[in-house]
C-alpha cells in the first residue's frame, strides 16, 4: 500500500511539474506593423546657400522613428557626381539620431538641415528613417532634387 502511494505521489509531482512547463505560447516578441510602421513623406524642402532645410511628415508610429539619414548626391559632370538622368546613388548622408542635436521632431513634422552643400550645384536627395525595431524596414521618401 506504501509503494502504491509513493507511485502515485511522484506521478503526480512528475505530471504537475511537466504540465506546468507546457502552459502558455512561448515565441520570439514581434512587431505588429500597424501599431509599430511609421510612414516619411517630404512636405517641404528649401535650398538657402549651402544649406538645405527639410520638412517631413511622419505618419504611423512617429515614436518609433529612432534616426533619420538625409541620404544626397551632387548632379554634375565631375569625378564623384551623378549624372542627371541616371539612377540615384547616394553619395553622401548626414544621420540624425534621436535625442540628438539637429532631430527635431514635433507631433508629426520632423525638421532636419544640413549644410555644407556646393553654391551652384544641384543636388538630389532622400530622406531614410530608420524604426528603434531592429525587425522593421528602412523607411524612404521619394528622390527629390534641390536647385541652387
Amino acid at each position: 500500500m506504501r509503494t502504491i502511494f509513493v507511485r502515485t505521489l511522484v506521478l503526480v509531482s512528475v505530471l504537475t511539474i511537466v504540465s506546468g512547463c507546457a502552459l502558455g505560447r512561448k515565441e520570439w516578441p514581434a512587431s505588429v506593423n500597424s501599431e509599430d510602421a511609421f510612414g516619411l513623406k517630404l512636405m517641404d524642402g528649401v535650398r538657402q546657400d549651402e544649406c538645405l532645410l527639410l520638412q517631413i511628415a511622419v505618419t504611423g508610429a512617429t515614436h518609433r522613428l529612432w534616426r533619420a539619414s538625409v541620404q544626397y548626391e551632387a548632379v554634375g559632370t565631375a569625378p564623384g557626381q551623378g549624372c542627371e538622368g541616371c539612377p540615384f546613388v547616394p553619395r553622401n548622408a548626414v544621420h540624425f539620431t534621436r535625442d540628438q542635436d539637429g532631430f527635431n521632431l514635433k507631433g508629426q513634422t520632423l525638421q532636419l538641415s544640413i549644410c555644407g552643400l556646393e553654391p551652384g550645384i544641384e543636388y538630389r536627395f532622400r530622406v531614410a528613417g530608420k524604426s528603434e525595431l531592429s525587425v522593421m524596414p528602412i523607411e524612404y521618401t521619394d528622390v527629390f532634387q534641390a536647385v541652387p
